[in-house]
């Protein structure tokens, strides 16, 4: 939903108006929400006998942290979970001490079994 959000012109209002936030993207590398529609309307259907539905996967996983960047913000990828302490740290420091926002993007596992549960609710 970040990509989807239109983080660029977010970003530069946020830059432009002085309004340090932080932005947390939890990153699983899937459109989940689109594989649950698909899913929801055709749960029999070819998609539910896939493991990634086309058009699903965020692969290459992209940068997103980089976005923030060219409005001035503080951007970092964490992938693995004993580094978030100290990333929230160096994010928060951005926000509260420079009032720059930043961005988290946290790597995440998908379960596509638990996507596919989901979506037969």
């Amino acid at each position: 939903s970040y990509m989807f959000g239109n983080p660029t012109p977010a970003h530069f209002v946020s830059a432009s108006m002085e309004l340090p936030v932080c932005t947390i993207i939890l990153n699983n590398r899937m459109w989940g929400s689109v594989r649950k529609a698909t899913l929801g309307m055709h749960p029999d259907g070819a998609a539910s006998r896939l493991n990634r539905s086309p058009l699903t996967a965020l692969e290459p996983n992209p940068d997103f942290e980089k976005i923030v960047e060219a409005s001035g913000g503080y951007g970092e990828r964490v992938d693995n979970a004993e580094d978030l302490p100290a990333a929230l740290d160096r994010a928060m420091k951005a926000v509260d001490v420079e009032k720059r926002q930043a961005v988290l993007n946290v790597q995440t596992a998908y379960d596509d079994a638990q996507a596919l549960a989901d979506a037969r609710r």
